[in-house]
């Protein structure tokens, strides 16, 4: 093997690991070190009493498939689904916070698109921690999107 075999396969073990923290800090909460993967989380009890209170100051961004969304979301979210590239124009205000989930188990989707929308100038957005599946795990309200017959 190569010395940059090596050193790439190294990587990757430690990538894989958990011990490679520039690769790891959206996953590893004890992590002090700032990297570009680092958005706040909000929970979906938060997320709640926002809506509750009718917080003006948010959009909720739900990144499922347009499928996933109709059949049940967060009431008030808007669809932006995942995609491996976004493409312009962007339709998303800037001057509000941007709440992104998806169905993920570590909010996978959502960390992707907001490291995407980071590369269009978006830089007011927050993860929502556990989720599409904790909302639901928690009884919260859900809407739903009548299909076009």
């Amino acid at each position: 093997m190569n010395p940059r075999s090596c050193l790439a396969a190294c990587a990757l073990s430690l990538c894989l690991a958990g011990l490679w923290p520039a690769a790891t800090s959206a996953r590893n909460p004890g992590s002090r070190q700032e990297t570009p993967t680092d958005f706040p989380r909000i929970t979906c009890e938060e997320l709640k009493r926002l809506i509750d209170a009718g917080a003006n100051d948010i959009v909720i961004v739900d990144n499922q498939p347009e499928e996933s969304y109709n059949e049940g979301h967060i009431p008030g979210a808007i669809n932006f689904p995942w995609t491996d590239r976004i493409k312009p124009p962007v339709n998303l205000p800037r001057n509000k916070t941007l709440i992104m989930y998806c169905a993920c188990l570590e909010e996978e989707d959502s960390l992707d698109m907001a490291l995407k929308l980071r590369e269009f100038g978006y830089r007011n957005i927050k993860l929502l921690k556990g989720g599409w599946l904790r909302w639901e795990e928690l009884n919260y309200p859900v809407e739903k999107k009548n299909k076009p017959r």
